[in-house]
């Protein structure tokens, strides 16, 4: 996402303008765009170098987000990389995690951006077992999906 694609911005202005027609249950209300979760870095960690860039480019998106849909103080939250789970980052996976907590302090995002960390949500009896998840799949089935998630 961190290519100039504005697809999605025109997709949400689009939504807002048929509102009424998409949501009936809406007439006579105008949805206002409150604020934006990002969830994602996983494919920016394999995408060869691009880790190094990953707060400069997460500045300049959230600038153009703010923008392209004219809420200049748009509140952002970033859930930061945590697929290492309970075990230490490295890598591309910190770079990245730390490029998108570093977020909290940039000055022109004060009050309106919070990164959080989300290793530290971690299931701790889904990690618990995730190896071997093919030897006990109703242990499994409360905790997780398919290997991983």
């Amino acid at each position: 996402m961190m290519a100039r694609d504005r697809r999605f911005a025109a997709e949400v202005k689009e939504t807002i303008d048929k509102v009424e027609m998409l949501f009936p249950a809406l007439k006579g209300k105008r949805p206002e765009v409150a604020g934006f979760v990002w969830f994602q870095g996983w494919n920016d960690m394999n995408a060869g170098g691009m880790d190094k860039e990953y707060a400069s480019n997460m500045k300049h998106f959230i600038e153009d987000v703010r923008k392209d849909l004219n809420a200049p103080t748009l509140p952002f939250v970033i859930a930061a990389m945590g697929q290492n789970g309970s075990k230490p980052a490295d890598g591309e996976l910190l770079t990245i995690r730390e490029a998108q907590m570093a977020m909290n302090d940039v000055p022109e995002f004060k009050g309106n951006v919070k990164a959080f960390r989300t290793d530290l949500l971690v299931d701790q009896d889904a990690e618990r077992l995730i190896d071997g998840w093919e030897q006990h799949p109703e242990e499994w089935k409360k905790v997780g999906s398919n290997w991983g998630f």
